[in-house]
Formats: structure tokens, C-alpha cells, sequence
């Protein structure tokens, strides 16, 4: 009777290395899937504190916390979330009519000896930005960085609406922001060099602050 072939030494070590290729996969794939998920939550931490940030600036934008500091979010605050908020006007381009009419025409160049336009009433409409991300403290990074879990939300916002405003926030605004002659002001679009720096330039300031600061 043939004696039963025993295992090689070479078999041995290809068996153990294939042992090792699988373990190393099956433990990369639960690394990459647990990453995801730790990402994944965080944008949705900072899609809510985003519209959270929005709403405050629409009802009250003196109301905003500072953004120097970061804002703590999660169980016991175990999270720490920068963020930046700004705004950029609204460019509207009317079309021109088929066949224009001289009333339209009279009423344009009228005016335009004013040095106004008809579209002075569509200045008053503002890109309101707002972007949340991971700060230092909590794994992320001082500024937006392309590898950090951020998100960023938009709205067009008018600041005269309004039929849309709530008793408080009127009061407010004819409080602090010139009476009721600045309440107009923003119907008309007359105040317009107020807003808040966009989001892009605030971001290459706090990059290069950054920057500055390693050296």
C-alpha cells in the first residue's frame, strides 16, 4: 500500500502567504468601509450645522456665532466643526426683446441719464454660501482642505422680502440698520456694500494665515 504524499515546505509557506494576502484584504475592505462610514457621518454633521447657520443668518445675522471659533457638535461635543459664511451678488441678465418697444426704450434711457439701469432692482439679490468642515482639533484641518470631510450649501437670498419676515426680525432690522429708511434701502438694492466676503476669498485668507503660521 502507497504511503499518502505529506505537505511540502514550499506548500507550507504559499498556503500561509495566501493566508496573509486574504487577511490583509478582508482587512483593508473593513478599513475602507468603517473610513466611509466615519466620512460619511461627518457630512451629514455638517450639512445640518450648514442649514442651521443659513437659518440664523436669514432671521438675525448678528446672531452668528464666531467663526474664529470652532463650533462642537456630536455626543459631549466630541466633534469640532469650522465653517465660513459669505455672500456674493446675483448677476441677472435680461433678454432682449424681439421687437423692442419705444416706451421701454424712453424708460431705459431716462434711466440711464440718472446713471441707474432697470436693473438696479434685481441688486438687491445675494448668493448666500456657507461651508462646514472638520477642524484640527477633531482630525480635520484649520482650513478646507480638499481631503477634509466638508460640505458647502448655497441659496439665493433677497434681503427685502419682507412679507416673509417675522415681527422680531423687523424690529431688528429698523433698530440696527438705519429705520425704516434702511429697511428701503435694502427693498431697492441701495445697500449693497455690506455683504460679507465670499467664501472662496475667506477661504485663501484662512489658508494663507495657515501658512504663515508654520513658519
Amino acid at each position: 500500500m502507497r504511503a499518502a504524499r505529506g505537505i511540502t515546505f514550499l506548500e507550507t509557506v504559499l498556503a500561509v502567504a495566501l493566508l496573509g494576502l486574504t487577511t490583509m484584504s478582508v482587512a483593508l475592505t473593513v478599513n475602507y468601509i468603517s473610513a466611509a462610514s466615519i466620512r460619511n457621518a461627518h457630512r451629514l454633521n455638517e450639512a445640518e450645522l450648514a442649514n442651521r447657520l443659513l437659518l440664523q443668518f436669514f432671521d438675525d445675522p448678528n446672531s452668528l456665532p464666531s467663526d474664529t471659533q470652532p463650533i462642537q457638535y456630536g455626543k459631549d461635543g466630541e466633534f469640532r466643526y469650522r465653517w465660513t459664511l459669505g455672500e456674493e451678488p446675483v448677476t441677472v441678465e435680461l433678454p432682449t426683446p424681439v421687437n423692442p418697444n419705444a416706451d421701454d426704450d424712453r424708460r431705459e434711457q431716462q434711466l440711464a441719464s440718472m446713471g441707474r439701469s432697470s436693473l438696479d432692482r434685481f441688486s438687491r439679490f445675494r448668493v448666500v454660501r456657507v461651508k462646514v468642515w472638520l477642524g484640527e482639533d477633531t482630525g480635520g484641518s484649520y482650513y478646507p482642505d480638499p481631503g477634509v470631510p466638508q460640505v458647502t450649501l448655497s441659496r439665493v437670498y433677497d434681503p427685502a422680502d419682507i412679507p416673509n419676515w417675522n415681527p422680531d426680525k423687523l424690529r431688528r432690522q429698523i433698530d440696527s440698520g438705519g429705520g425704516l429708511k434702511g429697511v428701503l434701502d435694502q427693498m431697492t438694492g441701495a445697500r449693497s456694500s455690506n455683504m460679507r466676503p465670499s467664501v472662496s476669498s475667506q477661504d485663501s485668507t484662512r489658508r494663507q494665515n495657515a501658512q504663515g503660521g508654520k513658519k
